[in-house]
């Protein structure tokens, strides 16, 4: 009887001890094996531009993204270290565009927007560790444009500013001039 305790309890320690060095080996997350060459991604040691999609750890966060022929193209994500969603996106020929998404490493989203271009298009959104709105306001190719508005926890505008005329980018007909020139 006892010796059939002791395998019993031999049996449950080796899987116990089996399944935790699984989910190790699992969690691990190689760094990346691939290079920025001329404005292309190449897997080190080759030169051939790099096709597949990239997921690695480099610093201390996780980076994954699609490339195709050495120039980053489809979903992006970055992940802090402890695994959890940081910043989710969209690249298409190395640039950002359509919707981003920020997060708190609580899983709140910290702020959210589109691209255009590579450069802040449309409304965007800041927010609160608590979920609340923070800040909102409007980029036109890339310039803050219109009444940008700060909250407080309660919802309340603390502050509202006029980048109509002017920002922090230049003067109205710096903008103007910009908006003429990526039409």
């Amino acid at each position: 009887m006892i010796r059939r305790l002791h395998k019993v309890i031999y049996l449950i320690l080796f899987f116990s001890f089996s399944m935790f060095f699984a989910c190790q080996e699992e969690s691990k997350v190689p760094p990346s094996k691939l290079e920025l060459r001329d404005t292309l991604i190449y897997e080190k040691g080759s030169d051939k531009p790099f096709t597949g999609r990239e997921y690695a750890q480099i610093e201390n966060k996780i980076i994954e993204y699609d490339v195709v022929n050495g120039i980053k193209h489809g979903e992006f994500k970055l992940y802090y270290e402890s695994g959890k969603l940081e910043i989710k996106g969209q690249l298409v020929n190395n640039l950002n565009e359509g919707r981003w998404q920020y997060y708190y490493e609580s899983g709140q989203t910290e702020s959210e927007g589109d691209f255009a271009d590579n450069q802040p298009e449309g409304i965007w959104k800041w927010y609160y560790r608590s979920g609340k709105l923070r800040e909102e306001g409007l980029f036109i190719k890339g310039i803050r444009f219109g009444i940008w508005k700060e909250y407080d926890e309660t919802g309340k505008i603390i502050n509202e500013k006029d980048y109509s005329l002017s920002d922090s980018s230049g003067t109205e007909s710096d903008l103007i001039q910009k908006l003429k020139k990526q039409k």
